[in-house]
């Protein structure tokens, strides 16, 4: 994303899983609630009481992706990462200060730690196994907020960030290749640079998610993880990374994803 503060959300469609994106202030409001209730190697939940039996599958999501991620990216995290959970989507909205937000906004992080919707209340348009996806997802962006040295990721193009997100969370799974696929079967692909210049609502809407995932899976596939993480440091040496320019990568890509 391009700011630090970034809500993330995964609706289920007919065609496939994608997430959209917004940027409310977070206020802190209804933090008050939750209480320090666990701790592993790597995070520390805040949570209510009732929530309390759900932290320990967190942390083992959390926790069996932390060394692929961190070791993906060459970083090494030095201070916990606090992991709030919110008992309902309606609370996490009033916490986020975006409280009329439709009922897919579960998921936020910042330079300090997650925000989320608990999953055992996980609302109208989520599943408790999507929101231990979205809690990866959002770790893996904290994770390249370190790589690229806390300079923040305005450099990054949308269709990397989001993807690398996607692709590192497990959620460039079959259904978001058949949504992809579908749509091949309608259109040309967008382009690498529409998925970067377009909006967020936008990108949603055009499937950005789900190619954004389709190009990082292409990428880690064809020419491997050390070339991507590269890429994630560095994305304006992309020819340098790759022996190809972009537009030689996109059209690969295309053929990648018809065959």
């Amino acid at each position: 994303m391009r700011k630090n503060i970034k809500i993330a959300v995964l609706t289920l469609i007919t065609t496939g899983s994608f997430l959209l994106a917004a940027t409310p202030r977070v206020t802190g409001q209804n933090n008050d609630s939750l209480f320090l209730a666990k701790e592993s190697q790597h995070f520390g939940f805040y949570s209510t009481h009732d929530d309390i039996k759900v932290l320990d599958s967190l942390a083992a999501a959390l926790e069996n992706n932390y060394s692929k991620i961190t070791t993906h990216l060459g970083v090494q995290i030095e201070n916990k990462i606090k992991v709030k959970v919110f008992p309902d989507v309606k609370a996490f909205h009033a916490a986020i200060n975006y409280p009329g937000a439709p009922d897919w906004v579960v998921g936020t992080f910042n330079t300090e730690g997650l925000m989320m919707v608990s999953p055992l209340n996980p609302g109208s348009s989520h599943t408790y196994e999507s929101l231990m996806q979205v809690i990866v997802h959002e770790f893996t962006h904290i994770a390249v907020y370190h790589a690229l040295g806390g300079q923040g990721m305005a450099k990054l193009p949308k269709w990397l960030n989001e993807g690398y997100a996607m692709y590192e969370s497990g959620q460039v799974n079959e259904l978001v290749r058949k949504s992809v696929k579908s749509s091949l079967l309608q259109k040309e692909p967008p382009t690498w640079n529409q998925l970067d210049e377009v909006s967020m609502m936008e990108f949603g809407k055009m499937n950005g998610y789900g190619f954004s995932g389709a190009i990082v899976e292409f990428l880690a596939d064809t020419y491997g993880i050390e070339k991507l993480a590269s890429l994630i440091k560095a994305p304006e040496n992309i020819e340098m990374i790759y022996g190809f320019p972009k537009d030689t990568l996109e059209k690969q890509w295309v053929l990648y994803l018809k065959k």
